[in-house]
């Protein structure tokens, strides 16, 4: 019987039947309800799920996010992959949501990536210009700072957060840096979903990763009217669809 993973806080769904794992990760400041509905959805089909929580995530406070570097993540990340790895599963996918997406392909563009392909929602790979999420990051922190009655303290510490939150930003940015290099080892195939109404990133940069995918086969879908966060929204009947199908298309493809 397969042990439970060695992760605080993970989402763990083991799969009934099909020997499949999938791993979703999370977007930054987010949680693993962000890829709850989905995670549910795909072990209905008797897949495994496993959905790490990052470092300082799901907290009532923002500072609590900014304790840990991305490198941090980066490694939790790869420590779920090899995890999963150790299973022994027949096919293993990876996803992600966002920074979470940046994560999954880190994993999937090392050279030794053993999986069966993988891709992105909403995820800012490839960008032409530095991704600049700063207003939703510090309006998130506000809203947390008066749940918890601090909005006072939180004003006097704005700018220290403010320029903890780009310090990040900053290492997310040499990380994306060195997936960019090794895009073209990836050869699995690799799913893309970008909402045309996304909110927080250029749209028009999934284009561009798809550009430098040059030896993957590659299943792209546009969502015109969708926000970032498709994996909650109310309107994602289609793109919960799009990814079982591309599921089955690794994993059972005659």
């Amino acid at each position: 019987m397969m042990s439970r993973p060695p992760f605080d806080n993970a989402l763990y769904l083991p799969g009934k039947e099909m020997n499949i794992g999938i791993i979703l990760f999370h977007a930054y400041t987010g949680t693993t309800r962000d890829v709850n509905l989905l995670a549910r959805k795909l072990n209905r089909q008797g897949y495994t799920i496993l959905v790490p929580l990052f470092s300082g995530h799901d907290t009532n406070d923002i500072k609590n996010v900014l304790k840990y570097s991305p490198k941090i993540w980066q490694e939790e990340a790869h420590a779920a992959y090899h995890w999963m790895v150790e299973q022994d599963f027949d096919h293993l996918l990876l996803f992600g949501l966002s920074m979470g997406g940046v994560m999954a392909t880190d994993i999937m563009a090392e050279p030794d990536f053993s999986g069966s392909g993988g891709g992105v929602f909403n995820s800012p790979i490839v960008t032409e210009q530095l991704t600049d999420i700063s207003d939703s990051f510090m309006n998130l922190g506000g809203l947390l700072a008066k749940l918890r009655k601090e909005s006072e303290q939180f004003q006097a510490e704005y700018s220290d957060i403010l320029k903890g939150h780009w310090k990040q930003m900053e290492e997310l940015e040499t990380i994306k840096k060195s997936i960019e290099e090794r895009l073209v080892n990836i050869k699995t195939p690799f799913y893309i979903a970008q909402s045309g109404e996304d909110e927080l990133i250029n749209p028009e940069d999934a284009y561009l990763l798809q550009n430098h995918l040059v030896n993957a086969r590659i299943d792209f879908h546009y969502f015109p009217d969708n926000t970032h966060t498709i994996p909650t929204n109310r309107d994602r009947d289609e793109f919960d669809q799009s990814v079982l199908d591309f599921v089955q298309q690794v994993c059972h493809p005659y």
